[in-house]
């Protein structure tokens, strides 16, 4: 039974507005069982009949009630912190924003991470006294070791981060997950009519990162390096990677990489536009090389172009090796450039000799500060609203 209602709940966020009929067709359950769960969901709170009927045979049968998630069940909390700074949101049991802050990263920031993100969480807890949190979700830039309860990252910056301080701070549920793991959660299970239920999501930013994702293998990561694409290797002859080998995608690509070159070109060279744009490297972000290019400094345009080309031909080899009916990618760069367009073209020609790929969908996402705090929110979702069905 439980198990079953956690397939209920599933069902219901995944399409919004059901039937009890169509519930119990859909996942082969008995009608009577069905019943029940929905009597108990209901009783509980977290399901509702907003009052939409359908009828299933027009001019005959009776109209059936519609069934869904209850938005005000309860409220989430979702953290996400990375180099631009950290995201805190609170969010409906629907993934509908109610409130949202973003404190920009520096050196006393990334010092004092974990008792921050402590006096946020209880400052938003203190806002709503009488209402009722379900968890706490933290999407993290790395991956997090369970067994000794650390996060796992290149980024030194982040052994400042305490888990164990944040969990015994607080007797509400607390859920950790890579960021990009949470973001594509957060459009399977909030923004569904969007999402298939196998897909790829990839990231941009600082570093790259590809969720394979597959609605039947949420909880299923035995390797928790798979996804690294930015550690798939693009050209042998290339700069050394933090890693240790040459040539990765993410020194083409990456944001980190990029500043990193223009601080290096800002160092080396007299006649980059970098120096109308900044007095010192230490000035340079994401968007000053942005600025660059736009005003023509053929060597950014050189790393970004070819970056772009490479990354290409790193998703378009990434499909054919692995089946998905959708990818969606989030990146800054690619929207403040502008290049959806051209990326999109890139990969349909690398994948144009293989019919079944000709229709593939691909979404280049706006780019969303809140991205991953939203799917810190998710992690919160299903596990306490869908899977503590099954659990408890």
């Amino acid at each position: 039974m439980r198990y079953n209602t956690a397939r209920v709940m599933e069902f219901i966020y995944r399409n919004k507005r059901v039937s009890r009929t169509k519930l119990a067709n859909k996942l082969n359950i008995t009608p009577a069982v069905t019943t029940n769960i929905v009597s108990t969901l209901i009783k509980e709170g977290k399901v509702f009949e907003p009052g939409n009927k359908i009828r299933v045979q027009e001019g005959s049968g009776r109209s059936r009630k519609l069934l869904s998630i209850n938005e005000n069940f309860a409220y989430l909390i979702g953290v996400e912190f990375n180099v631009k700074g950290i995201a805190l949101i609170t969010t409906d049991t629907i993934g509908n924003i109610l409130s949202q802050e973003f404190l920009r990263m520096d050196d006393s920031t990334t010092e004092n991470i974990t008792s921050i993100i402590i006096d946020r969480i209880q400052q938003t807890l203190a806002q709503h006294p009488d209402k009722s949190c379900a968890g706490i979700g933290l999407a993290i830039p790395g991956h997090f070791d369970p067994t000794n309860q650390k996060l796992i990252s290149n980024n030194k910056s982040w052994d400042h981060f305490n888990y164990q301080e944040i969990k015994k701070t607080f007797d509400i549920p607390l859920f950790i997950e890579n960021n990009i793991e949470s973001m594509a959660l957060a459009e399977y299970l909030f923004d569904s009519q969007e999402s298939p239920d196998q897909f790829l999501f990839l990231h941009n930013g600082p570093g790259i990162f590809c969720s394979f994702f597959n609605a039947k293998q949420i909880n299923h990561k035995d390797n928790y390096y798979i996804g690294e694409i930015g550690h798939t290797i693009v050209d042998i002859n290339g700069p050394i990677c933090e890693c240790g080998k040459r040539g990765c995608l993410q020194t083409y690509i990456s944001d980190t990489w990029l500043i990193e070159n223009a601080k290096f070109l800002f160092a080396n060279s007299a006649n980059t536009v970098l120096k109308s744009l900044v007095s010192t490297p230490e000035e340079i972000t994401l968007d000053v090389v942005i600025d660059a290019y736009t005003l023509g400094d053929s060597f950014i345009i050189d790393k970004i172009e070819s970056g772009i080309q490479f990354l290409a031909i790193s998703i378009s080899n990434t499909l054919i090796i692995y089946d998905s009916n959708k990818i969606f990618i989030n990146s800054e760069l690619l929207n403040k450039l502008n290049f959806k367009t051209k990326l999109i073209e890139l990969i349909e020609k690398q994948l144009h000799f293989i019919p079944s790929k000709r229709d593939l969908e691909i979404q280049i996402l706006d780019f969303n500060l809140y991205r991953g705090a939203r799917g810190a929110c998710s992690l919160v979702a299903y596990h306490r609203l869908i899977q503590a069905s099954h659990t408890s």
